[in-house]
């Protein structure tokens, strides 16, 4: 079972790092290794007020009407939750004049119910959602289905031996993710299949320790029906891996055609004194088949790393395209990846104001250019009034407007949803 399903979801669930981190940021002011890009930035709820949903815990997904989907950790009614609710499922929907309305699709109880929603809810054919639970005292970590009907939506707990964060879905609404305590109760890579007397599961994978522990997203398809993914923790857990824990990998599961799955580690974080480690996030892929992702630590200075995995003749090279140098223009990079139709990457990390302790984060950009280097610029910088640590990654609709959350900050402090649309600029 992952780890942070054994505590609430509140705004100190990732101190271990943080607190690494502000040795990190102590030791950097250095060059300022771009300028910001022209965007506009706006912030389209501030959660929290009543029992409204509290601290996002999770990226947002778009349906096809384009609303966008997301959890939070806290919120609804107090009780059985004290003193912070426990958790809902929001919508948010355009209007007309270009505002967004939020809306409570469901208030999670406890017990039966579920409680403290997290990770990135995923679609079936019929507009069914699915998400997973880190679960209560009295409410265990599973997977939970929302389902739309006239009198609005219904929940149903599908699984209830440990999931999560986020699931991954295929063509046939099967539903794939860190999913049971494994063989050796280090966790497991699981499939969730719906049969005539409801979801079996299965476990594909168990981890072990040394092939990788605990994901913290779930994996991605590539073009052949392979998934990949990272985990957090495993690996190397000695020297110059930071923690006891293990530094994480990358790795590939291939179907084997007789309800089997070979894995593979792609690549062991720590390798070298130099190369990335913890990586918090998933996994998103290029035209070309190529990887990228981004470790919360490690690199050069120890900030973190964007991160590209290419194939060539069966073999996986690793190469850091982006190390964060200093935490004003961003540190410890987490949550997934996001490409536009030009080919450039965006994501989310800490650092920015010094007001925040460089600790609010950022939103930034990574352009490819000519001669195979990236570009890094920083779109937004956050101050606490337009929200705090947006630690899950981003959406994208088709116009290149990027959208995600923020687990703390704005009105009430317990997080914002916001836009960034984005304008052409000098590069």
């Amino acid at each position: 079972m992952n780890a942070a399903a054994m505590t609430p979801p509140l705004s100190s669930r990732k101190a271990p790092l943080m607190k690494l981190s502000y040795l990190a940021i102590a030791a950097l002011m250095l060059v300022s290794p771009t300028a910001a890009t022209a965007a506009k930035y706006r912030v389209l709820h501030n959660f929290g007020r009543g029992t409204d949903s509290k601290e996002p815990f999770g990226a947002l997904a778009w349906d096809v009407r384009g609303n966008l989907y997301g959890v939070t950790g806290a919120g609804g009614p107090d009780k059985p939750c004290t003193p912070y609710g426990c958790g809902t499922a929001f919508k948010l929907a355009p209007r007309s004049d270009g505002s967004w309305q939020e809306s409570v699709l469901h208030d999670f109880r406890g017990d039966r119910d579920g409680a403290y929603p997290y990770g990135t809810m995923v679609f079936d054919s019929y507009g069914n959602l699915y998400g997973t639970l880190v679960g209560g005292p009295s409410s265990g970590a599973g997977v939970f289905k929302l389902s739309s009907g006239t009198k609005g939506w219904s929940n149903a707990r599908i699984y209830t031996d440990g999931a999560g964060p986020g699931l991954m879905i295929d063509s046939l609404g099967n539903l794939y993710g860190e999913m049971g305590p494994g063989e050796q109760k280090g966790g497991a890579i699981g499939e969730l299949s719906k049969g005539a007397g409801g979801w079996n599961y299965t476990a594909l994978f168990s981890f072990d320790g040394t092939d990788g522990l605990t994901p913290e997203a779930p994996p991605i398809w590539d073009t052949k029906g392979d998934m990949l993914g990272t985990t957090l923790a495993g690996g190397i857990y000695g020297a110059p891996c930071w923690t006891y824990s293990g530094c994480g990998v990358v790795f590939k599961m291939t179907p084997d055609g007789n309800g089997t799955w070979t894995y593979r580690v792609l690549h062991t974080f720590a390798s070298s004194k130099d190369d990335g480690q913890s990586p918090s996030g998933g996994l998103v892929m290029d035209k070309l088949g190529n990887v990228y992702g981004t470790t919360d630590l490690g690199g050069r200075y120890d900030n973190g790393t964007v991160f590209k995995l290419a194939e060539t003749g069966g073999h996986w090279e690793m190469t850091q395209i982006y190390d964060f140098p200093n935490c004003k223009y961003g540190c410890l990079p987490s949550g997934n990846l996001i490409f536009d139709t030009a080919g450039n990457l965006y994501g989310v990390a800490s650092g920015g104001l010094p007001d925040c302790g460089y600790t609010c984060g950022v939103v930034f950009k990574l352009t490819p250019q000519e001669n195979g280097k990236w570009k890094y610029s920083v779109l937004h910088k956050f101050s606490g009034p337009d929200g705090a640590l947006p630690g899950y990654g981003l959406a994208i609709d088709n116009q290149g407007n990027l959208f995600g959350v923020t687990s703390s900050g704005g009105k009430y402090n317990f997080g914002v949803a916001f836009e960034i649309s984005t304008t052409p600029s000098p590069q």
